[in-house]
């Protein structure tokens, strides 16, 4: 849609409409250049019925391709065509029903957080100010006799209760009671509606005590127990948000670790200060120690080392000699470097990385969808069990029929149950994330803590990616030069290991890379083919890759990778590849044995090295000479048997199983991360996370089923009491904010993982 017909109206989010606007916060869809996908943030989203309305509402724009919204992270993600739709449209949508969005990576979407919180607090400030002096008014009245204080006092008494209860109402209450009327202005029932309700009724039948004694509501006031519960409502939803960002703030903290301001050497060779949006690749900065890299690069100037850890989870300094690669995102420790930009923006890992955890916190696991279907019916529920209340109580007191139903209103909202779930999944994605692994469905951790199975592929998981290369033998009428020169280039775009390892290997030799291809072509399981123009020869067509892809014939003999070299029908060369199986390997698969699990591996490769690495990792099934094919048809016969697949892979060749399986996880930091296929990506390079990373899994599944075992027991046990009037208003308030507050200090246990405290000298 263009920019001049969004701007005719008077949306007043028409300034994002303009494109370089809207790719602040979103990115664009690789498989179409006009769907994007963008992540905002909605502040007023407390619930599981709040993000349900929310999906309902804009799905049904046209131009709109999906909408995911979670409570628990308080964002929302849209998949939106920008043919048909524009975003302003999507975002005035959002305000008609009462939510106001800002995009994520906006600072001043993070200001206005900070307002808002502010403004909370000072909301429960001026609640719990009331409460206390409102109790001071109403002690009296509860302990001294009828003939203790006058009449006029206890009058008195109630008129300046009814006056501090004001605040309360028309200040610290606002946010439900807004939120309530917006929903049912769009015909909706939210959870605010109910507690909306039992903050009203209780503040109307105290008035009309006050001011109206004699009635069928009596001479009885509740404004102690409303201003109570409106302060333990306020103090569980300002607890909420505190825990909320400690246990899925790693996201915010990793949107806001790149610097706004960067020095770049100029045209004259000074250095000049300019936003960090503004960087262009090739440019030269100047990073000082302590500071952030803005971008991917290479150090040109200097020698340093980097702390990586927020990217790869990994704690230890990494040296950054000249020459060497540096991430966006990452932060020089010890000395003054320049570097030269290589990738900026989208093209960045850093970019990538976050892309990934925006995805992952608006994702609903399956046992989360439950809160969801629940959600309305349960309101619904609670609304049918007030009336209940008021039915039974009415005939024999008016008063404690109406405030029963307060107290059933009071209780039950907001819901623990919408809670239980997304708390605990969002406090693990959380802490992962910090560990260096990145959770991109949600649903990974529910299906990792089911597994029995693990296959592994070899190369890149199990082993280095970084492979000695020999080169082993070389036609005689082929010059060496010439050789690493069509191997340095017909390998230079792959991301296979072993392409990079023999791209490395020419390289070093001073071998060129910039010969002319033609038909460039990468087959998944067997190797790479083109045409090359080279100066000694006419067009040749080349192939790399194993025996069967380059038509020879190989004995398998030896564990060495065997690599061959082809021009036209002629062998020019065979590589011998060693290589290195990965630190802490065999006890992490020891480990994994002996919690039940059984261990497969499946690998391209020729039998022979992988039957020996098999025998050197204790590993009972393995199988050389799989193609991508093969090792699908492999887990979908495991599937068939009913078991439940964890695949292990690089996310390179491995696309068709990673999906099929019932979760998978891609190893390294080579793997193009915007284009993985797998639920989670471990971003180092110690295959026994996957120990403590499967165990804390199944905690976290653990304290998922405690949350939700409690939510309905509480509820099952608190409205029965509220219905019989034995549950009084304020108490109702105190057990609703208890057991939500409950509920997220269990998910809080999840935020402490110790990923490397499995037994790494275990044989």
């Amino acid at each position: 849609m263009a920019a001049s017909q969004a701007l005719s109206g008077a949306n007043p989010w028409q300034g994002l409409d303009i494109q370089s606007e809207w790719e602040r916060f979103s990115q664009r869809d690789t498989s179409s250049s006009h769907v994007w996908t963008s992540h905002v943030w909605v502040d007023s989203m407390h619930c599981a019925a709040c993000s349900g309305r929310i999906e309902q509402t804009i799905k049904q724009l046209p131009g709109v391709l999906a909408v995911y919204a979670s409570a628990a992270s308080k964002r929302v993600r849209v998949v939106w065509d920008a043919q048909k739709i524009s975003p302003s449209q999507w975002f005035a949508n959002l305000d008609e029903i009462g939510y106001t969005a800002m995009p994520v990576n906006e600072y001043n979407a993070i200001t206005d957080r900070t307002v808002q919180q502010r403004k909370m607090l000072w909301r429960l400030v001026v609640a719990v100010f009331c409460m206390m002096q409102v109790m001071m008014y109403a002690y009296p009245t509860y302990t001294a006799d009828s003939n203790d204080m006058a009449p006029d006092m206890v009058q008195l008494m109630k008129w300046a209760s009814w006056v501090l209860t004001l605040p309360v109402m028309l200040f610290s209450a606002t946010p439900f009671l807004s939120q309530a009327w917006i929903s049912l202005k769009q015909r909706q029932l939210g959870m605010d509606v109910p507690v909306s309700l039992g903050i009203i009724t209780a503040f109307v039948m105290s008035t009309l005590a006050t001011f109206a004694p004699g009635g069928w509501w009596g001479d009885v006031v509740y404004y102690d127990s409303l201003t109570m519960f409106v302060s333990f409502l306020l103090i569980g939803r300002w607890l909420d948000v505190k825990l909320r960002n400690r246990t899925a703030g790693a996201l915010e903290n990793m949107m806001r670790r790149l610097p706004h301001a960067v020095l770049k050497k100029s045209e004259t060779g000074e250095w000049v200060q300019i936003a960090a949006s503004n960087i262009n690749v090739g440019d030269i900065l100047y990073v000082r120690p302590g500071e952030i890299f803005a971008a991917d690069g290479k150090v040109i100037v200097g020698n340093t080392s980097a702390d990586e850890s927020m990217l790869t989870g990994e704690s230890d300094p990494v040296m950054k000699p000249t020459g060497a690669q540096v991430i966006a995102g990452s932060g020089n420790l010890t000395s003054v470097i320049e570097m030269q930009v290589e990738q900026v923006g989208e093209g960045t890992q850093y970019h990538a990385l976050v892309n990934l955890m925006a995805s992952a916190s608006t994702e609903k696991p399956g046992i989360a969808l439950l809160a969801d279907k629940v959600a309305q019916p349960f309101l619904w529920g609670v609304l049918l069990a007030a009336l209940v209340a008021v039915g039974y109580w009415w005939s024999i007191d008016p008063a404690k029929a109406v405030m029963s139903a307060v107290a059933v209103l009071v209780v039950t909202c907001p819901c623990a149950l919408s809670l239980a779930t997304p708390a605990a999944m969002l406090a693990s994605a959380g802490t992962f994330a910090k560990g260096g692994v990145l959770i991109r469905r949600l649903h990974a951790i529910q299906a990792m803590s089911e597994i029995d199975t693990i296959v592994f592929d070899k190369t890149g998981t199990l082993t280095e990616n970084l492979q000695q290369v020999q080169l082993a033998e070389t036609h005689p009428d082929w010059g060496n030069t010439l050789i690493l020169d069509m191997l340095a280039s017909i390998t230079r775009d792959s991301l296979h290991p072993v392409a990079k390892a023999l791209h490395t290997y020419a390289v070093e030799q001073d071998a060129l890379t910039d010969l002319v291809m033609h038909d460039w072509q990468e087959v998944v399981g067997g190797g790479i083919s083109a045409t090359l123009d080279t100066q000694a020869k006419a067009a040749v067509a080349v192939k790399l890759g194993n025996a069967q892809f380059s038509g020879v014939m190989e004995s398998d003999i030896g564990a060495e990778r065997q690599v061959y070299l082809m021009a036209g029908n002629v062998m020019v060369a065979r590589f011998t590849l060693t290589e290195q199986v990965k630190p802490h390997a065999k006890a992490a698969i020891s480990q994994l044995i002996s919690q039940g699990l059984d261990i497969q591996l499946l690998s391209g490769d020729r039998i022979a090295p992988v039957k020996n690495l098999a025998l050197q990792l204790g590993i009972q099934s393995a199988s050389g000479l799989q193609k991508a094919e093969d090792k699908l048809q492999h887990v979908m016969l495991l599937q068939k048997q009913g078991r439940k697949v964890l695949m292990v892979g690089d996310g390179l060749n491995d696309g068709p199983v990673i999906a099929a399986a019932h979760t998978s996880i891609a190893m390294g930091t080579g793997v193009p991360l915007t284009q993985a296929q797998a639920d989670m990506v471990v971003l180092g390079n110690d295959i026994g996370v996957l120990v403590s990373l499967i165990s804390h899994c199944k905690k976290t599944i653990l304290i998922v089923k405690q949350n939700l075992l409690w939510a309905a027991l509480y509820n099952a046990a608190g409205v029965p009491l509220a219905i019989m009037g034995l549950l009084p208003a304020w108490l109702a308030g105190l057990g609703m904010a208890a057991s939500s507050l409950l509920v997220l200090l269990n998910a809080l246990r999840l935020t402490d993982w110790n990923k490397s405290g499995w037994q790494k000298g275990q044989a």
